[in-house]
């Protein structure tokens, strides 16, 4: 296995395995299948190079990936999102979720202070993934989610660096590392 940061020319495999993703987890997503495919392809490739993601290769086929982006708000910039994890269903179980983890939180001590992401509450797996990391539950939002005709709730959680373990300000050098693809 191969974790590496996504670049342009990767956008195609990311969609692929993210609409893999969205068809066998759709709770695992505020966003559904049928969402995405309505997208233009320019709307999706714009989404995709607006942020951050990582990948997971196995025998050079993307098999998971996770994204990051960094709140740009002046009063929120210390804030960093986790968003759209997932792993191939079978590539689970193989340690791959938490590679991916480790490789973002790495990145992500280097712009924020706090990375936040939301769960469903019923998705003890992912819950158990977040917590080994060092996630922490602060609230639930009721009814976040409705699904084929059920309610779901989703755990807010949060991971909280040492200050002194990333630069602040976040420079405009920064913003190019971070942008540059």
């Amino acid at each position: 296995m191969n974790i590496r940061l996504l670049h342009q020319e990767d956008w195609l495999a990311w969609k692929k395995q993210r609409m893999e993703s969205l068809t066998h987890f759709p709770l695992a997503f505020s966003s559904s299948l049928e969402e995405e495919m309505r997208l233009s392809e320019t709307m999706l490739q714009e989404w995709f190079n607006k942020h951050i993601f990582y990948a997971a290769f196995c025998d050079e086929q993307l098999v998971g990936s996770i994204g990051f982006l960094r709140l740009e708000p002046i009063k929120e910039v210390h804030r960093g999102i986790l968003f759209g994890i997932g792993v191939n269903a079978p590539y689970q179980r193989r340690g791959i979720g938490d590679a991916l983890m480790k490789t973002l939180i790495a990145h992500a001590k280097n712009y924020v202070l706090q990375l936040h992401l939301d769960v469903v509450s019923t998705n003890s797996t992912a819950i158990r993934l977040y917590q080994r990391h060092g996630f922490n539950i602060y609230g639930t939002e009721p009814r976040s989610l409705k699904w084929e005709g059920r309610f779901y709730d989703k755990h807010l959680m949060a991971l909280f660096f040492d200050e002194q373990q990333r630069p602040y300000p976040f420079t405009a050098t920064d913003r190019k590392m971070v942008d540059k693809r």
